[in-house]
């Protein structure tokens, strides 16, 4: 007969004559020994219990160093001391840059779903806006994906920052149906009031205006992202104008993120898009500054940029562009863009970038490179 046993982390371990798990003492020597052979090299580590199965995947600039460090976060911190405990061997990947890392650490993470991994285990989603087809009185919804309904949809947008503030931008500047009931008791409400709300349920020449007003959307969606800052800092000016400097600085907050959120939207955007993305990176103190080329959650190449003209990396870039159109992406694009936008984001001092559409022209292209190595630093002094 098995019993089981049930250990604080989720995890459990049976045995026919009621075996315990030994004690953590007795297998952490081995694990021990195990982090200090592993490479002083960036890549992916694999914590592995003792019936092969994967129960934490991390990445590392440094793979020794990493994974030393969480036998003493294992005395004050309960879930690695629990990791440990329950994890009889230690794997590793490795890989050729930082950036490598990252997008295998996400792939294999949504492939294993390991039990300890707590972020990158669902992929990410876009978010639209839809207008319903089958009533004559639609209203905006968020959604997350478009179904092969007929509605009208608009998108994407990357994030839920960007599409809630384009809605209420939206409800602003048009008189668009806010009520989402689906048989609502329209009556003039405050909304109709203010002139936001057409309030077409209540007769045919309401429906006209909200007709009208759906009619606009297109308009008003091409070019959101200046529009709906504008329509933020308009709103800012006037209440600080008023002396309502509270209500102000809330708008301000909202203005901030949004436009740290459109930041990162044009990574997004530029890496789900445009496939290619070419980017410098400066290293760290001592480094040599160095050129990645990047497509679909790899990093198809690498180059020193010492000495290296705007025509040569031009020629490294087309070189690769056979490769690219072959690779076979281990996660969607949506998430290996997110993985660089959050890579890029934590190094920003360090890295400068741009898109590589694949339809560039010739003189495109070169100032494209040429904005990327402007930044590279002035060469010292030849000595004579």
């Amino acid at each position: 007969m098995h019993k089981f046993i049930l250990f604080r982390s989720g995890i459990v371990a049976s045995s026919r004559h009621g075996y315990l798990p030994p004690p953590m003492h007795e297998h952490l020597d081995e694990l021990r020994a195990q982090a200090r052979d592993l490479p002083e090299l960036p890549g992916v580590y694999f914590w592995v219990d003792g019936l092969d199965r994967i129960l934490y995947i991390g990445k590392a600039v440094n793979l020794r160093a990493r994974v030393t460090s969480y036998f003493s976060n294992a005395r004050r911190d309960g879930r690695t001391r629990d990791l440990v405990g329950c994890a009889r061997s230690i794997r590793f990947e490795i890989t050729a840059t930082e950036l490598d890392a990252l997008f295998r650490e996400s792939a294999l993470i949504k492939r294993h779903q390991p039990p300890y991994n707590r972020m990158l285990r669902t992929s990410r989603r876009l978010y639209y806006l839809k207008l319903e087809s089958d009533t004559p009185d639609p209203y905006l919804q968020i959604v997350r994906e478009i179904e092969p309904d007929g509605a009208l949809y608009f998108g994407p947008f990357h994030t839920s920052t960007v599409v809630r503030e384009t809605v209420a931008f939206l409800h602003n500047v048009l008189p668009l149906r806010k009520c989402a009931a689906q048989h609502p008791r329209c009556r003039p409400c405050i909304y109709h009031q203010m002139g936001t709300c057409a309030a077409p349920l209540l007769d045919e020449v309401h429906r006209k205006q909200h007709q009208e007003a759906i009619a606009h959307l297109n308009d008003l969606l091409d070019g959101r992202q200046d529009r709906v800052v504008h329509w933020l800092e308009e709103k800012r000016n006037r209440l600080s104008d008023g002396l309502m400097f509270e209500r102000a600085a809330e708008v301000q907050s909202r203005l901030d993120t949004l436009r740290e959120m459109l930041d990162r939207q044009v990574v997004l955007e530029a890496a789900v898009r445009c496939r290619h993305v070419l980017i410098l990176d400066r290293g760290r103190p001592g480094d040599q500054p160095r050129v990645l080329l990047v497509a679909r959650g790899k990093v198809l190449s690498t180059r020193d940029v010492k000495d290296m003209s705007v025509t040569e990396v031009e020629r490294w870039i087309r070189a690769h562009a056979p490769l690219a159109r072959t690779i076979q992406p281990e996660q969607s694009d949506l998430d290996a863009a997110s993985v660089l936008e959050g890579w890029i984001r934590y190094r920003r001092d360090a890295v400068r970038w741009t898109s590589v559409p694949p339809e560039l022209s010739a003189h495109e292209l070169s100032q494209r490179v040429a904005y990327v190595l402007e930044s590279l630093p002035a060469p010292e002094p030849i000595a004579v």
